[in-house]
């Protein structure tokens, strides 16, 4: 009884490392062509980089595309205006301003080509991470088109073997995020458009 308990529980723990190994070779967090490795995801928007740029800089906007965030408060917009670079900004998951939030702050800014934000003081996440960055990077492709990514990676040379870990498994989520958050960039951006 007791030799057929180990070759149970042995089968099961090879059917777990094959699982883990399988999640992190398939995993959306992997090296891009300048060999960091990211979770990034684009989308083609019909509409001038401009308004994309523009519809993405206020923080007042997220409430209507993120199908993750609730809203964002900006925390020292009476120095700095949202969306420019020094911009801190706090971003709460759920209205009532509890349980899963962080802060960002807009630390690079090229106009109509990228905005890159640090995020730290993470809350109540299953898993956290020091040292992220995430990226709106635009790229105009006709007059009225353009390709937006979305992208978090870390800003660190070697963030460690468990802060990989985490974002190999973390990507999932993340990339998920992304595209559904996009998709509704897209439409909004779109409709303010054609207007």
């Amino acid at each position: 009884m007791l030799q057929k308990s180990l070759k149970i529980f042995r089968y099961l723990m090879l059917i777990f490392a094959i699982v883990l190994v399988a999640m992190v070779l398939f995993s959306p967090y992997s090296r891009t062509e300048v060999g960091i490795k990211k979770v990034a995801h684009t989308i083609s928007i019909d509409a001038p980089v401009e308004v994309v740029f523009d519809y993405l800089g206020s923080s007042a906007n997220a409430a209507r595309w993120s199908v993750f965030v609730d809203h964002i408060t900006t925390l020292n917009d009476s120095i700095v205006p949202d969306g420019a670079v020094g911009s801190v900004r706090r971003c709460f998951v759920h209205s009532d301003e509890n349980g899963t939030q962080w802060d960002e702050e807009i630390v690079e800014l090229i106009p109509y080509e990228k905005r890159r934000l640090t995020i730290f003081n993470m809350q109540d996440f299953p898993l956290t991470a020091d040292h992220l960055v995430t990226e709106q990077l635009y790229r105009k492709t006709a007059e009225d088109q353009c390709e937006l990514t979305f992208t978090v990676f870390y800003d660190v040379e070697n963030p460690g073997l468990a802060s990989h870990l985490k974002l190999y498994f973390a990507a999932y989520r993340i990339e998920s995020i992304f595209k559904q958050n996009m998709e509704n960039i897209k439409r909004n951006v779109e409709a303010l458009s054609e207007r």
